[in-house]
């Protein structure tokens, strides 16, 4: 059955969020794409559940700072997305708690170390599990409930690196599991169609403190590919996470917003 159009007309009732529930993957760090979504949601009206591997205390004080900033209702959860029946708890637990989920971003990842002939074959499986198979693991967890309630938003955060293999780094696994990623999202959309939509995110360089070991040459390299000439900062990608997961974009799924500064339009 087709979806239905919002009643909404206005551009501040679509984008707004009020009384929506959104959980949140990977938003433990002060600066990322997480708990920049997070903040974009929460500012359009949302609660928000956040979740966290490693950093607890990371979580604690974003939750923190949500409901101090935003007046939102926040919780965070520990969840290792590599292993479905740790999926399946965050979604009932959101459920307990929150009583729904209308929203889902799946933005928890790892990044790759080396190429295949460089690094380990569990390095491999390390990524591939946690950026690929985690992300479909959330998917079959929230998905049972967005079928059940009739309407719902998976948004997945891809890479461009799904589209293009970066330089100089090797990184086959991450790209190979971002490229999963953008193909999981057109075909979750399809299999969905009568009761969610679904939809990838692909930044290009962010800045989120993860690649400061990075020497400066090599920086210098990346932003000399980039026609925009520089890193983004997280902030930039959250108006695009509230957009997929506001009934501003009922009538867009199976697709793949790729902000890159212009990095793969060469």
């Amino acid at each position: 059955m087709p979806q239905e159009i919002p009643t909404a007309s206005k551009l501040l009732d679509l984008f707004s969020l009020k009384n929506k529930v959104v959980v949140i993957t990977g938003a433990s760090g002060p600066t990322g794409m997480g708990i920049e979504a997070a903040r974009g949601c929460a500012e359009m009206g949302a609660s928000v559940a956040l979740t966290y591997l490693t950093r607890k205390e990371g979580a604690e004080k974003n939750v923190e700072s949500l409901i101090k900033e935003y007046g939102a209702k926040v919780k965070a959860y520990h969840c290792d997305i590599s292993v479905y029946a740790n999926c399946e708890k965050l979604v009932a637990d959101v459920l307990k708690d929150f009583g729904q989920i209308d929203g889902f971003i799946a933005n928890a990842g790892a990044t790759a170390d080396g190429g295949v002939v460089d690094s380990s074959s569990e390095a491999w499986d390390k990524v591939v599990q946690i950026d690929l198979n985690g992300t479909a693991y959330c998917a079959k967890a929230v998905g049972p409930h967005f079928k059940k309630q009739g309407h719902g938003s998976f948004v997945i955060t891809a890479s461009m690196s799904g589209h293009a293999a970066n330089y100089p780094q090797e990184q086959t696994s991450y790209n190979v599991a971002k490229a999963g990623c953008i193909h999981m999202a057109r075909s979750l959309a399809n299999e969905w169609r009568d009761y969610a939509r679904v939809n990838a995110i692909s930044p290009g360089y962010i800045d989120t403190g993860l690649s400061d070991f990075i020497d400066e040459a090599t920086h210098k390299l990346w932003y000399s590919m980039v026609p925009l000439g520089r890193a983004g900062v997280a902030k930039e990608l959250k108006a695009a996470y509230v957009y997929l997961i506001s009934d501003a974009s009922s009538y867009t799924t199976g697709a793949d917003i790729v902000i890159d500064g212009g990095y793969t339009c060469r």
